[in-house]
């Protein structure tokens, strides 16, 4: 312990978490670039960048702990200073990760808050740059989760409507078709889950323009599934 609990020990663990974050990143390029573009590829996509969300302030967690563990008087009396001084700041950047886990909450989004209204341009580590009728205009996270805030539907999104799927096929294998239908937005990808009974899953999806959710539903049918708009359990 007396060899790790040192300034050497924390250089290894800087070193060592800035190779993690790295590698995060690496592994999102790799997903978005290299693989093919399926349902899976972005689920992975997704959940990978929510990972990188999460492992900034855990990384400096860790380090202020280690920080502490060299000399846990002097450097926790200067962590409580920084920590006072820096409130605002600090609070204002969890806030910001606690909506970039949200969602709804992504580039091109519309966000309505108690003062302005427009669509998210920038995702900043301290606030959000929302492109309004009167110009850009920079919130920052604290100030919208205290005034409160909706998000509305963007250009690119339709409203959203339910089809329930009888299908043997699974549900990777669903999505997969989804994505190659041309009638569905990609830009609001169709979301499938399990319902109370085996091989039927409530499909919820939004339609390009001029599209038809009869189109889909004879698309579903050619392809080995029964698609409704209704749904009632057998049991």
């Amino acid at each position: 312990m007396e060899n790790i609990n040192t300034w050497r020990g924390f250089l290894a663990l800087l070193i060592l978490l800035i190779l993690c974050y790295w590698l995060f990143k690496f592994l999102i390029h790799i997903t978005i670039h290299f693989t093919r573009k399926n349902a899976t590829s972005r689920r992975i996509t997704r959940r990978l960048h929510k990972v990188l969300i999460v492992f900034k302030p855990l990384a400096v967690f860790l380090l202020l702990l280690h920080l502490i563990s060299i000399n846990p008087i002097n450097h926790s009396i200067l962590l409580v200073v920084i920590g006072v001084f820096g409130f605002k700041p600090i609070n204002n950047y969890i806030n910001g990760i606690i909506l970039k886990m949200n969602p709804l909450i992504e580039i091109g989004a519309l966000l309505e808050t108690n003062t302005y209204q427009g669509e998210i341009k920038k995702m900043l580590p301290f606030g959000l740059v929302l492109n309004t009728e009167i110009g850009e205009r920079f919130i920052n996270y604290s100030k919208i989760e205290n005034k409160g805030f909706a998000v509305k539907s963007n250009n690119k999104s339709l409203l959203r409507q339910t089809l329930y799927i009888k299908s043997q096929l699974s549900k990777e294998k669903i999505l997969d078709l989804l994505f190659d239908n041309p009638i569905l937005n990609n830009a609001d990808f169709p979301s499938l889950k399990n319902t109370e009974e085996d091989e039927v899953y409530k499909l919820q999806y939004s339609l390009e323009n001029g599209a038809s959710s009869q189109e889909l539903i004879t698309f579903l049918t050619e392809n080995k599934s029964i698609a409704t708009t209704t749904y009632k359990p057998t049991n």
